[in-house]
């Protein structure tokens, strides 16, 4: 059994195992400097982070417990 955590994406609440939010976290702070040059980098990376909660909640189904695997 894998420890799961609840995080916070685009004012949605997740619950994720530790892995995938190694995974995620780093993924979100390479966009984070990325796009730190750009004007508006705030609102880009907030649109990337809705977008995500957007495909995170695609793949939690009804039946299925809710919880974001390094799997999905």
């Amino acid at each position: 059994m894998k420890k799961t955590i609840q995080i916070n994406i685009a004012g949605i609440a997740f619950n994720i195992e530790e892995d995938a939010f190694r995974t995620l976290n780093t993924y979100l702070e390479s966009i984070k400097t990325y796009f730190s040059g750009y004007e508006g980098s705030d609102e880009i990376v907030a649109d990337i982070e809705a977008r995500i909660a957007e495909k995170f909640i695609g793949k939690n189904k009804p039946d299925a417990l809710p919880i974001i695997t390094d799997y999905n």
